[in-house]
């Protein structure tokens, strides 16, 4: 009998440890969890304090004195997993290059769908330039899809990559360049071909696929066309373009396989491409960011082809900041699909919430030339997405439990 009874008192403790395992590896966490923050991210520190510190450290010093080439020092930073290094005091000075450097060569952008130009700088460097197509208050009403690139999109979306220490987006400074000044003394046949006047202002239509003539240019106020310019990859990193797995179709009415198979991501991790290798992870990285931008465009993605060990870039963000009343979750499909999220992305995302990731970034962009860059709608929206991507790590942590937050 009293065997019997020890057996069922160790049957019962076994059965009470089981419920707690299961509850604790089950429980999401907190939302102030700390593990691994850095010192500036760390829950206690007083908020408004948080957020000054943080706009200290990101925000561009366009005032450094740079001795020698910002060119020579911008492609220097590169490498295999990043475009620049986190802590670059040097920034400001060379964005302040790209704003300001002199024009030696101004041609059509070949290259895609949107209308641009392929500038040269002083000291041979190229950066491709984006013009301004809207207001800062214009709203995208269509698909998230819709509407030409917003340059100003380009500039927020560098700086957020900064500020979620993702660091895999192109240098981007604003810039206002003056057409008959600055462009027509130096530009090519085939890109002043496409100049003409409209209403009194300068306008050019340039070389795209969706360039068809006058209808479809841009024209700038008066003789100076506000715009955005993208630092040019250095030629020693040969990019390799790939379809995203989770593109769209394009197609009015018909949907992509993974709109409609739930399992569509343990397809793509049988792939060996995306079973090995940090990609699949970028994928999902790339799917918080262009969430929290609002970019549901990205159907194709780069990478270093010629690295050891390559990473997803960021490039062609122009799609962002459309529409600051509508969330596309669609764009999260990686995220809740694959279930996954680096334990890095996770707790860099805990530590921007309540307003500090909106303010920062509003604080950081104060400095760009062409400043305001989005105005406060956008910057609300940032904070209402941040909290439903964390949601959506929530979920599957709920279902799945911790083993949801990888470390690689």
């Amino acid at each position: 009998m009293k065997l019997k009874t020890r057996i069922m008192v160790l049957g019962t403790l076994f059965f009470i440890l089981i419920i707690v395992y299961n509850i604790l590896n089950h429980h999401a966490p907190s939302k102030h969890d700390d593990r691994d923050i850095t010192p500036f991210e760390k829950p206690e520190l007083d908020k408004d304090e948080t957020i000054k510190e943080m706009i200290k450290k990101y925000k561009p010093n366009y005032d450094y004195k740079l001795k020698g080439s910002p060119w020579t020092l911008a492609a220097s930073w590169v490498s295999d997993r990043q475009i620049h290094p986190e802590d670059i005091p040097e920034l400001g000075a060379v964005l302040r290059a790209m704003s300001t450097r002199p024009i030696t060569l101004a041609d059509v952008g070949y290259k895609g769908t949107q209308l641009k130009m392929t500038l040269l700088l002083q000291g041979q460097q190229r950066v491709v330039f984006k013009p301004k197509w809207y207001t800062r208050d214009y709203v995208i009403t269509d698909s998230p899809v819709s509407g030409t690139d917003r340059h100003n999109g380009e500039i927020a979306a560098f700086h957020l990559g900064r500020i979620l220490q993702f660091r895999r987006t192109p240098l981007v400074s604003g810039r206002r360049v003056n057409m008959k000044r600055e462009i027509q003394g130096v530009g090519s046949k085939t890109l002043l071909n496409t100049f003409y006047t409209k209403d009194g202002n300068m306008c050019f239509y340039g070389k795209c696929y969706y360039c068809k003539g006058p209808a479809t240019g841009v024209c700038a106020e008066g003789e100076v066309l506000e715009g955005t310019v993208v630092l040019w990859m250095p030629s020693t990193f040969k990019l390799k373009l790939h379809k995203h797995p989770w593109s769209r179709t394009y197609r009015e009415g018909r949907l992509a396989s993974w709109e409609t198979d739930d399992g569509y991501c343990r397809k793509v991790q049988m792939i060996d491409y995306y079973r090995d290798g940090p990609i699949l992870l970028d994928i999902i990285d790339t799917a918080i960011f262009d969430y929290l931008v609002g970019n549901a465009d990205r159907h194709h993605y780069e990478t270093f082809h010629n690295t050891t060990e390559t990473m997803l870039l960021l490039l062609d963000n122009g799609k962002s900041f459309g529409n600051p009343f509508h969330d596309e979750r669609s764009i999260l499909a990686p995220l809740y699909q694959c279930c996954s999220v680096r334990v890095k992305t996770w707790q860099r995302l805990l530590s921007l919430q309540d307003g500090i990731l909106s303010s920062v970034l509003g604080g950081v962009l104060d400095g760009d030339p062409v400043a305001p860059v989005i105005n406060d709608k956008h910057l609300i929206a940032l904070d209402r997405r941040l909290k439903s991507a964390l949601n959506e790590v929530d979920i599957c942590i709920s279902k799945y439990g911790m083993k949801v937050i990888v470390t690689s």
